[in-house]
């Protein structure tokens, strides 16, 4: 609920407080005087538009400042508490400022708050109905949520959100993939044909090195054997081979250390020596035995030999073999990404048929359950209708489906457009006399009649909602006489639960009225100034008068206005039976 509204230098007004209580408040004046200024001030202050023009002649800047009562709503409380906004017990102070440079700020509970903040917070506490809504209800693009605030289908509608969002990424992500699939289906040729490569080699780390030792050998074989003979001649087969003498010397210091043991170690150390010797001996006499010269070993050497430096050009980077293992394994690792270890274009072609099916699923629920709905709103909205003085009038909503072939998305034999909320395309339809067909609201409603179909509805839909503010500016647009008393009753029974505030010019309205503020302009030091007087009940009745008869109020009209206020007051408090919350 709205506890109070404090402007600052907007427009006329220089500096003004409205106290605000639970019930049906009716704000009137002369033409001119202000009133819809306040409604635009709260419009201002719940994120709209606004520039330095707004701002008073000869100020620097502009503010609207307003104190909620938040007890009864548990979404705003909510929304304040989960952005950290400080509430104190349960009210909430909310503040704009707007600049003369161009510049403007925001707070919420005296924290500085993005325009967002104040927008959604708005569309939590307050329904503002005025000529720009008026103009709401003539698109038919808005039709369908109103409906669903009638419906009750807040759980269907999140997962029909939420469906539709996989949808849409989903769909997004295969055109991508599609879009790529002839790259990836080359870089999958390329990878494989990697992997068989190195595989068909089969590289083993170190073989370059062998296999040029190998070749060297080859190559030099002649010399190798040749080498090797005159080695082991001279070691043991030749005449006066060291071997030999090598022996006969050994057998002689051994003599000495007979006479000398500390040759004894020396003599070991020889000893071992030439066993080492005749081993190497030995192994020479056999050398030529293994080193056999083939020509086709070395061609084969050669092509091996080039097949991996081939490899190691194209996958090592002048590395050596385990480069081109690394390569292998890098390219598989690739390979099982793109085949096996991650969503391919039939995966996700699956995944957005099964989602295309739940879409369709979960929307035919909530078209069922808005055409229940609907039939229902059909039913109450005539009624208020009638109790509005229209009642030879007919409201319907029509059904349609928006056709968009390719969508992959059918109803009824037809591919169809589904978005976050469902197939449905609503609208609203009205035949306000007798005879005539039921045809939409935008070619059939007089402005008088779009007021009236805008305050049924609204009577309908916050039946039940939680307790909220409602401003209505122009709701008495087109109207008068018995109308008008029949919208004065039709507001003044939305303020048994909610907090109404009311601009009229119509006395049967404001005769309504639990609170009566009159707004008027008055000069103050050369400049003009809206000012507001809470009206009693003498007031009221002057205010009435004034409004039944224009300048001069007679005898006659005190007398009408003291009626139509007595038949108000008869009905008791609009907010007697609780506060509404705001």
């Amino acid at each position: 609920m709205l506890r109070c509204l404090h402007i600052t230098n907007l427009a006329i007004i220089r500096d003004l407080t409205l106290d605000l209580g639970p019930g049906l408040t009716l704000l009137t004046g002369e033409t001119g005087a202000g009133k819809s200024i306040l409604v635009d001030a709260l419009s201002l202050l719940l994120g709209g538009r606004a520039g330095p023009e707004v701002i008073r002649a000869g100020s620097e800047r502009a503010s609207v400042e307003a104190v909620f009562d938040i007890a009864h709503n548990r979404g705003a409380a909510a929304t304040l508490e989960e952005r950290g906004y400080p509430v104190e017990g349960s009210t909430i102070v909310a503040r704009r400022e707007i600049l003369a440079q161009g510049k403007g700020r925001a707070s919420l509970g005296g924290a500085l708050a993005p325009l967002a903040d104040l927008k959604g917070l708005g569309a939590l506490l307050i329904d503002l109905h005025g000529q720009h809504e008026q103009q709401t209800l003539l698109n038919p693009a808005h039709h369908r949520d109103l409906l669903d605030r009638h419906a009750g289908l807040e759980e269907e509608l999140r997962r029909m959100a939420a469906v539709h969002g996989d949808l849409q990424a989903s769909q997004a992500r295969l055109v991508s993939m599609r879009e790529g699939a002839q790259r990836i289906a080359q870089r999958l040729d390329l990878l494989r044909f990697e992997v068989e490569e190195i595989d068909r080699a089969a590289v083993r780390s170190g073989e370059r090195e062998a296999l040029r030792s190998e070749r060297l050998q080859m190559h030099n074989a002649e010399t190798i054997q040749r080498s090797a003979r005159a080695a082991y001649e001279a070691l043991y087969a030749g005449d006066g081979a060291a071997l030999g003498r090598l022996g006969e010397a050994i057998r002689a210091a051994r003599d000495l250390a007979r006479f000398d043991p500390g040759m004894e170690a020396s003599v070991a150390r020889a000893e071992a020596a030439r066993a080492e010797l005749q081993e190497l001996a030995f192994g020479l006499r056999d050398y030529p035995d293994r080193l056999v010269f083939d020509p086709n070993r070395l061609e084969a050497i050669e092509e091996r030999l080039q097949l991996l430096e081939t490899l190691l050009r194209k996958y090592a980077g002048g590395g050596g073999e385990e480069g081109i293992l690394a390569r292998r394994r890098a390219a598989a690792e690739e390979l099982t990404l793109l085949t096996g270890g991650g969503e391919t274009v039939a995966d996700l072609e699956a995944r957005v048929d099964d989602l295309r099916a739940e879409a369709v699923r979960i929307a035919q629920g909530v078209s069922r359950g808005r055409r229940a709905a609907a039939a229902a709103l059909e039913r109450r909205v005539e009624k208020e209708l009638l109790d509005l003085a229209l009642e030879r009038s007919r409201f319907a909503i029509d059904f349609r489906l928006r056709s968009a072939p390719g969508s992959g998305l059918w109803v009824e034999g037809e591919e169809v457009a589904v978005d976050a909320a469902g197939y449905d395309v609503v609208e609203f339809l009205l035949s306000a006399n007798q005879g005539e067909a039921l045809a939409p609201l935008a070619s059939v409603a007089s402005g008088g009649e779009l007021s009236r179909v805008m305050l049924a509805l609204e009577v309908v839909l916050r039946r039940e909602a939680e307790p909220r503010t409602l401003v209505f500016d122009e709701v008495d647009a087109g109207i008068g006489g018995a109308v008008a008393e029949a919208v004065g009753r039709r507001l003044r029974a939305l303020a048994k639960s909610h907090q109404v505030i009311c601009v009229t010019h119509l006395p049967q309205i404001a005769s309504q009225a639990d609170r009566h503020v009159r707004v008027s302009k008055r000069p103050v030091g050369g400049r003009t100034e809206v000012v507001l007087e809470v009206l009693d009940g003498e007031g009221q009745v002057r205010e009435l008068a004034r409004m039944l008869a224009g300048t001069t109020v007679t005898a006659a009209a005190l007398r009408h206005a003291a009626e139509l206020r007595a038949r108000g007051a008869s009905r008791g408090p609009a907010g007697g039976q609780r506060e509404a919350g705001g």
